[in-house]
């Protein structure tokens, strides 16, 4: 399996190249290009969250719960004090970082159904279903944003399985085959949430016109 450096680096030279391609022959601004790598680069580390100890992991945990936690605090700011405000914030925090974060893990396994070639499509329909609902990006930005969190997650499971392959040895690892997988057979359940949570996210899509 590759490192996360190898992850983030391996993807940053893929979507920074596309992204360059699709600014000048799209007419894209600076900051459009710049969101098209950004968004591939975090497909690129997405894939690794379900490993527990990862610094993705525990950086969209972290992220999550800083979210949600500034949600409630402005979604609630009339009608609380300011102490109590900021510690229910930090109580909203706290329960998104640790038990959502352990309840996730304890339902996932490594290089499961998130190594699948379903997963690096649900995360592309729901990159451009958030661009295109809350972020008020254009159509067209809103599905290059997909595309890219999809293309950084596919750099991503080709690297891992590029490393199951010892070429100096000229042997295959008994990982081969578990990045790239259109479904995980043996996680059917799961399997099936990733293709409903794909097909849902589908319809709060940009238009395609």
């Amino acid at each position: 399996m590759a490192d996360f450096n190898t992850h983030i680096f391996g993807a940053a030279a893929v979507v920074s190249l596309g992204a360059t391609c699709c600014t000048k022959l799209l007419s894209l601004g600076m900051t459009e290009g710049l969101m098209l790598t950004v968004a591939g680069m975090i497909g690129g580390i997405v894939p690794d969250i379900d490993l527990k100890q990862s610094q993705p992991s525990r950086a969209l945990f972290s992220g999550l719960g800083t979210v949600a936690a500034l949600a409630w605090l402005f979604a609630n700011v009339e009608g609380f004090t300011g102490l109590e405000l900021w510690l229910g914030a930090i109580t909203v925090f706290l329960l998104v970082r640790f038990p959502l974060w352990w309840l996730f893990h304890s339902v996932t396994r490594h290089r499961g159904i998130l190594h699948s070639l379903i997963a690096a499509i649900m995360a592309g329909v729901l990159m451009c279903a958030v661009a295109w609902q809350q972020m008020e990006t254009s159509e067209l930005q809103s599905w290059l944003l997909g595309i890219f969190m999809t293309l950084g997650y596919l750099v991503h499971l080709i690297l891992d399985e590029l490393y199951s392959v010892d070429f100096t040895g000229v042997r295959v690892r008994r990982s081969f085959g578990s990045a790239i997988k259109p479904l995980d057979l043996q996680q059917l359940p799961a399997s099936c949430l990733v293709i409903f949570i794909t097909l849902v996210a589908w319809f709060w899509t940009a238009p395609w016109e």
